[in-house]
């Protein structure tokens, strides 16, 4: 009576592992996302977290000329195609051979819509409070710049959650206090969450 009692328990708990192996090998869509990293659900069916996006860019140069600082930017993914969000700016500079050091620093919003796999538009309004020097005044002034920036880019996806781009932007105000390049070319990191 003993043996078969412990036959049948040896019996039903090799039933019950056999069943929890064959529930994990055919898992849910979220197992085969932990497995291959890459997510195949559309994008109505993500939460607001898994849609989200955190970027920017970042600079470090030191020499005769030193800057450091960077734009962090937070993007949602509104659909498969489209990517909208804000940012924020700063940047120190210090020029040495001058004895001269300025800060940077702003907010911006932006769009992106993707036209291609990999290939993007965008397009950003950016307002930067710089230091001005007038022809009447040689003390510096903090002045607010806006800019109107035009452009696209390529993004490469190195995984569901991480990927790294360039992007190539235009000025359209044209705006004479613009303390950036015009064109400006900007490389990137993003991370989804």
């Amino acid at each position: 009576m003993t043996r078969s009692l412990l036959l049948l328990v040896i019996l039903l708990s090799t039933g019950l592992t056999t069943s929890a192996q064959s529930d994990w090998w055919f898992d849910s869509e979220e197992r085969e996302r932990d497995i291959t990293g890459v997510d195949q659900r559309p994008m109505s069916e993500k939460s607001f977290r898994e849609r989200l996006t955190l970027g920017g860019t970042a600079a470090f140069q030191l020499g005769t000329v030193t800057l450091l600082g960077g734009a962090p930017q937070v993007g949602y993914r509104i659909n498969d195609n489209l990517l909208a969000g804000v940012g924020a700016t700063y940047y120190f500079n210090r020029f040495k051979d001058i004895g001269y050091t300025q800060h940077l620093y702003g907010a911006n919003v932006f769009a992106r819509h993707r036209l291609f796999t990999r290939v993007f538009a965008h397009v950003e309004s950016e307002a930067i409070n710089i230091e001005t020097f007038g022809p009447f005044n040689p003390t510096a002034e903090r002045q607010w710049v806006n800019m109107l920036w035009v452009g696209g880019g390529y993004y490469q996806g190195l995984s569901d959650r991480l990927g790294a781009g360039v992007t190539i932007l235009y000025d359209v105000s044209e705006n004479p206090l613009n303390p950036y390049d015009n064109p400006t070319i900007r490389g990137g990191v993003a991370i989804g969450f």
